[in-house]
């Protein structure tokens, strides 16, 4: 089980570019809309803002040259950060408020008509920025189906029969599992650390239960699915699977930076998990594959051993 486990991971590597693919379209997507669309809100805030201080001496370029400065102040070190900043919405109405505060003269009549100007960019950039998002998530879901498609047709393929048997019978059993471990900590609360050591082999059982429910019933001995040793490696082979896609995931980051790796590294994270969650069909589907084989080599031997 070993053995098949950390092939089937680096086998099913070869999916590596769908979920960076479909995130990077999400992320294309998305910042096609959120550029152009910044642009034109910005650029209507300055046409907004040069009517509304028509008659008072506002230096425009300088208010560029401060958001510029502002912005660069941010420490891009850690750029994810640095971007959470920036379209924070009352970040972005903190800046553009008090840059036009300090650099503007004789605004005070026209302040309310300003702040108005600055929250609908405001709300508009934010707007846009929750859209980008969003198209970015919906890549990165997409992916990861598209990906557990690709991997269960290498590892484990059922039938939709079999997809509802497996989905009701993982259902029952998380429900009655997390109802248990709810239970006990209610009443003892200390229990939530021998739960959380029983989880692993419980949910462990589950799969294998299930695995075989659904690939070997009625074709393979309960008994030779069901049992401690199985279980002791399929979590043995699950860890060292999560071992080496964070490893390539650590060595990402660090070939490239902190920007790029994670949204490069990602996939050898997201693969393992898939492997991982179908590591226990993967094993029965297989036992079940070989002992068709076998049983269709014999009566082959047979016939030519009675013809001889």
């Amino acid at each position: 089980m070993i053995k098949t486990g950390l092939k089937n991971y680096f086998i099913n590597l070869k999916h590596f570019f769908t979920p960076i693919g479909t995130l990077a379209v999400g992320i294309f997507l998305g910042l096609s809309i959120l550029i152009p669309g910044g642009i034109a809100i910005i650029g209507a805030l300055v046409d907004r803002l040069s009517e509304i201080v028509s008659g008072s001496s506002v230096d425009f370029v300088a208010v560029k040259d401060y958001i510029a400065n502002t912005i660069r102040a941010l420490d891009w070190s850690d750029p994810i950060e640095a971007l959470k900043i920036m379209f924070n919405r009352e970040w972005l109405t903190n800046v553009l408020n008090e840059c036009l505060n300090v650099i503007a003269s004789g605004l005070q009549p026209s302040a309310d008509a300003i702040n108005e100007a600055v929250e609908a960019a405001v709300v508009g950039i934010t707007l846009l920025f929750a859209l980008f998002i969003f198209l970015s998530v919906l890549g990165l879901v997409c992916g990861y189906f598209l990906t557990r498609f690709l991997v269960r047709r290498t590892m484990a393929k059922r039938t939709f029969k079999k997809f509802i048997f497996a989905v009701l019978i993982d259902s029952v059993v998380t429900a009655g599992l997390i109802s248990m471990c709810f239970w006990f900590l209610t009443v003892w609360g200390p229990s939530i650390y021998i739960t959380s050591v029983l989880s692993l082999f419980i949910f462990g059982g589950v799969a294998l239960l299930s695995a075989y429910l659904v690939h070997g019933r009625t074709l393979i001995p309960f008994n030779k699915i069901f049992n401690f040793a199985n279980l002791i490696k399929l979590l043995l082979i699950n860890f060292l699977i999560f071992v080496i896609s964070v490893t390539f995931f650590v060595l990402t980051v660090l070939i490239t930076n902190a920007l790029a790796g994670p949204l490069i590294g990602f996939a050898f994270i997201e693969i393992a998990f898939i492997v991982i969650s179908m590591n226990a069909e993967g094993y029965v589907a297989g036992l079940v594959s070989e002992t068709k084989k076998t049983a269709e080599e014999q009566p082959a031997e047979e016939a030519v051993d009675g013809a001889a």
